[in-house]
């Protein structure tokens, strides 16, 4: 799926930063999952994504990136009662510090942060959607 793993240098940059902190604060926490990214020259991702074909994913400002599950598996969460809620918002907290233009949350998993940046979205509830600015 190399065709969809496209970010800018800030994005990839700020993820793995983001990341690597998470996983120094939480030695034991399973490693997270990184999911779509952008098209390497922009556009949707077809039908299969939905009717916008995946919107948000086509200038290399976004990613999807799996929450830790409580089980302490690597992969991604089934259901929210799978997701480790405490990791969770340590990981939105560390995004939001960092900059993120917007941080979506799944609306069932009660995630929380500055209202203008961190906002509940459908189907997210297994993911969070980052944008990081330009």
């Amino acid at each position: 799926r190399g065709w969809r793993r496209w970010g800018t240098d800030r994005l990839v940059r700020v993820t793995l930063e983001v990341i690597a902190e998470h996983r120094r604060a939480h030695p034991g926490a399973p490693r997270l999952a990184i999911g779509d990214l952008s098209r390497t020259h922009g556009g949707d991702f077809g039908p299969q994504y939905g009717i916008v074909g995946h919107a948000s994913h086509q200038n290399g400002l976004d990613v999807d990136i799996y929450y830790p599950r409580r089980d302490r598996r690597e992969r991604s969460p089934l259901t929210v009662d799978e997701v480790d809620l405490r990791l969770s918002q340590d990981l939105v907290d560390r995004f939001v510090a960092a900059g993120a233009d917007k941080v979506f949350v799944g609306p069932n998993t009660g995630l929380t942060g500055p209202p203008e940046v961190v906002q509940a979205l459908p189907y997210h509830d297994n993911h969070l959607h980052l944008r990081i600015p330009g």
